[in-house]
């Protein structure tokens, strides 16, 4: 069975190598604080406390925000170790991964939480 998100991850691994992503809870909440993020994607088990921050910061400054699958996928996307947070600082690229992440499931919301079964 191939992921439904598989598209989303290989964006997410061609963002990184361009440069235009944070990764990790406080590069994120840096990267918010300096208005660069264009879109937020979390992993589904991030702390409470951390997404609850992540959530509200990005609600004050009227950033989407996603919660796709688990850190070591996320991580993995990024050619790194396990990650629970990050961002897509490039206003197309942030387009694309919110076009796909709608297509894998047509029931996305533009700004709030999609989970994702285990």
């Amino acid at each position: 069975m191939v992921d439904r998100l598989s598209r989303v991850y290989n964006l997410i691994g061609i963002a990184q190598r361009a440069g235009l992503t944070s990764s990790g809870a406080t590069a994120v909440r840096a990267s918010l604080t300096k208005r660069q993020a264009r879109v937020v994607l979390m992993s589904r088990d991030i702390a409470d406390n951390s997404r609850d921050a992540l959530i509200k910061s990005c609600s004050k400054n009227k950033i989407p925000w996603f919660i796709i699958g688990d850190k070591f996928k996320l991580g993995a996307s990024l050619g790194k170790a396990h990650r629970v947070a990050m961002t897509i600082n490039d206003s197309g690229m942030a387009s694309a991964i919110m076009k796909a992440i709608q297509a894998a499931d047509n029931e996305a919301k533009s700004m709030g939480v999609v989970e994702w079964p285990r």
